[in-house]
């Protein structure tokens, strides 16, 4: 089953095309990273995915059509984080603005309660309940933000270049929970990124360029298409392109994404 499948989506900025009979299907449960340069459609997607814009074509969203009478069930099924956390982070607390999605949806004040201890603790932001959003770090406001995304248990998760503004650090760190979440809570994650480092920790890979699909695949079998990637402005991720580099001497046999695996290997 697919989370979200698109036929022949079409849309224009004025006189400028950005998708002409666009399809694609994003499948059930995968971690998978839509990448492209600037200009290549990508976030005009999240938003027509959103609701927030008017398109022709088809678009299916968790078995609900993508069309005025469905938006408030599809809103309720996806969660969104977007690049800038201080654009939707507008409560005086962290513990605030968690609540917030679920007080639109009329929840009880326990549940409510339930809801942010469980994500709090699960993305460990607890010790940051009580604090404002303008005293966290960029990585803390970020984690904050994927909690209001996760907190009303949607089926798909989808980041806007949600990681572009985070130190190295950070981005490692959000990438690594995002791996356990969709293990967890059994979350379809669409990560939209122009950096193909990010990719290393998804399962698939959709390349985007000019509003077409270029590849769309496994990420292994996308690394594989190294020259295809070249011709788009993207080189291997680092941990790839060292592993490619170390097979030809036979010290690694095939794709090793983490560097402390990579140093066990080299270790043996």
């Amino acid at each position: 089953m697919d989370s979200i499948v698109i036929n022949n989506l079409s849309f224009s900025y004025d006189d400028k095309i950005i998708f002409d009979n666009l399809s694609l299907s994003i499948k059930n449960g995968v971690f998978t990273t839509i990448l492209g340069n600037n200009g290549s459609g990508k976030s005009t997607l999240v938003k027509i995915l959103c609701g927030l814009l008017d398109f022709s074509g088809s678009i299916n969203i968790c078995g609900f059509e993508l069309c005025s009478s469905n938006i408030s069930s599809i809103r309720r099924n996806i969660g969104v984080v977007f690049e800038n956390p201080d654009n939707c982070l507008i409560s005086e607390t962290v513990l605030e603005d968690l609540a917030f999605p679920l007080e639109n949806l009329n929840c009880s004040r326990d549940f409510i309660y339930s809801k942010i201890n469980e994500i709090s603790n699960y993305l460990g932001i607890s010790h940051l309940l009580k604090k404002s959003c303008s005293e966290l770090s960029g990585g803390e406001k970020q984690l904050v933000s994927l909690g209001c995304a996760l907190i009303t248990g949607p089926s798909v998760l989808i980041l806007d270049e949600a990681l572009s503004m985070l130190d190295l650090k950070s981005k490692k760190k959000v990438l690594s929970i995002l791996k356990k979440v969709k293990k967890d809570y059994d979350v379809t994650i669409i990560n939209v990124t122009h950096d193909i480092e990010e990719s290393v920790y998804g399962d698939e890979i959709l390349l985007l360029n000019n509003g077409s699909v270029i590849i769309q695949d496994e990420k292994t079998e996308v690394y594989k298409c190294e020259k295809d990637l070249k011709k788009y402005g993207f080189d291997l991720p680092f941990m790839v392109d060292l592993s490619n580099r170390l097979s030809y001497y036979d010290l690694v046999d095939g794709f090793i994404f983490d560097m402390n695996q990579m140093v066990d290997v080299l270790w043996k």
